[in-house]
């Protein structure tokens, strides 16, 4: 079951606490059900909580715990916990009821979260869901301002008078921030961006290839970012914000191959960045015409069908294309912001798309020298930390980000190393260094990847030319 904290609500929640967080569900009531024993199981000798009450009149409210939930027994004090309400019949009134003085919690085996001023349930008290929908909780000494300072609200004003809900979840609060870096990283400095950048200036594809340029093929979810990609690395050499490729959900319905320009030396870099319709819920381009873009077949500005499979009477259609018109890297760009929330069907299709990347049109394994990497591009880090949001070089010390790029290698099954954070352009209206050096960093190892690509498919080569030589 999906957490229902929103990201609203959790960086409100950061800045009473007075750091920036995470927040990793621990409990649910309605997924582990009202038992005083799985709360403890689950939320015991943990680390600092909160916990949030789903009012079923559309009031959302709880306690903050800098303390770990136990069995022990016995009330206890945590001089900076506090009570709070974020929502009013549905209303974002976010106000918090600091400590005051006295006892604050109270830790038994007996019992669920439990605040002073702000009970839950109990072994004696733990009752099934309502016909209405709504589990029924304890409301003896409830927000009544013992411990915490109410600022004049009472439980009426701030939950209808009841403590009827329609869920209750405990979260684990840890800081956003960690004190050494999860990802090694090049120094945040003008002569990191120089020195990528040159790296992508000065690139050339595998001589023996004779091959002008590599293309980069980047599938991805609509709204994730695949023009946005290019449209800042567009930026970054043309020394401004650019928007060559249009951005916004599903604006892509075609088959486009882009070049950068470097107005340095105004040449055309050695690579194409190569863009595809956005997979959606029922609606992407479908296994077929990506079998045609990986091989080359499909020509530049080709329109999808959203009805009808790509043809090989198609216009521009190419019949016998060479290892130059086909694609030496496949990027999948994930919206991270998403990740907990993509749909099976969106899942699934992009499973479908990386087993074509990896196995031919029959089904049968590729030879070593057909096999192509499949990297990701992780985008919109900075709109789940705050963190990251506030200082894009905090990128490798956010175990927000660090969580994501785990959850998006579990999702296309590949190498933690291989997912890439990135923060394209999009509020910015000046470049900056650090923007610069994710994206050029990402770009670097897409460009090293067709390269492996590209050895592989010359190393074929040789054994086959080898196998005929030997034959005559």
């Amino acid at each position: 079951m999906a957490e229902l904290l929103t990201r609203k609500d959790k960086k409100q929640i950061s800045q009473w606490i007075g750091r920036d967080s995470q927040f990793e569900l621990l409990y649910k009531i309605s997924r582990d059900g009202q038992s005083c024993k799985r709360f403890h199981e689950l939320c015991d000798n943990i680390g600092p909580t909160v916990t949030i009450f789903y009012n079923k009149d559309n009031n959302v409210y709880g306690g903050y715990l800098s303390d770990s939930w136990e069995s022990t027994g016995g009330w206890c004090t945590d001089l900076t916990a506090f009570l709070f309400k974020l929502h009013s019949a549905g209303n974002w009134k976010p106000v918090m009821f600091p400590y005051t003085s006295g006892e604050t919690h109270f830790k038994a085996d007996a019992y669920g979260p439990w605040f002073q001023s702000l009970p839950s349930f109990c072994s004696g008290f733990c009752k099934n869901k309502s016909a209405h929908g709504s589990y029924v909780l304890y409301t003896s000494s409830y927000f009544e301002g013992e411990s915490f300072d109410m600022k004049g609200e009472t439980v009426d004003s701030v939950a209808n008078g009841h403590n009827n809900v329609t869920d209750l979840e405990v979260y684990l609060v840890r800081d956003d921030e960690l004190e050494s870096p999860w990802r090694d990283s090049q120094d945040w400095c003008s002569q990191t961006f120089q020195e990528l950048k040159e790296f992508v200036a000065n690139y050339e594809p595998l001589e023996e290839m004779k091959i002008p340029e590599v293309n980069i093929l980047l599938i991805g979810q609509v709204g994730a970012g695949k023009s946005s990609f290019l449209n800042t690395i567009n930026s970054i050499f043309k020394g401004g914000i650019s928007s060559r490729a249009c951005t916004g959900n599903n604006l892509t319905k075609s088959f486009e191959k882009f070049r950068v320009r470097d107005p340095s030396t105004k040449k055309y870099l050695c690579f194409r960045i190569c863009d595809t319709r956005g997979v959606e819920e029922g609606l992407s381009i479908k296994n077929e015409d990506l079998g045609f873009i990986l091989d080359g077949n499909l020509p530049n500005h080709y329109t999808f069908n959203p009805v009808e499979k790509a043809s090989t009477k198609a216009p521009g259609f190419v019949k016998e294309p060479t290892v130059k018109d086909r694609m030496h890297v496949v990027v999948f760009v994930l919206d991270g912001s998403t990740l907990d929330v993509l749909s099976e069907g969106v899942v699934s299709k992009l499973k479908d798309f990386k087993s074509l990347v990896w196995f031919c049109k029959c089904d049968l394994l590729q030879s070593p020298g057909d096999l192509r990497c499949t990297p990701a591009f992780l985008t919109k880090m900075d709109k789940i930390c705050e963190t990251v949001n506030k200082d894009v070089s905090k990128m490798f010390t956010s175990s927000v980000v660090e969580d994501a790029v785990n959850k998006a290698a579990d999702i296309n099954a590949i190498p933690r190393s291989h997912v890439l954070p990135v923060k394209n352009y999009e509020k910015e209206s000046q470049l900056k260094t650090d923007i610069n050096i994710l994206a050029l960093t990402a770009l670097r190892q897409a460009l090293m990847f067709a390269d492996d690509f590209l050895e592989n498919q010359y190393e074929l080569e040789q054994e086959n030319s080898q196998t005929l030589n030997t034959r005559d």
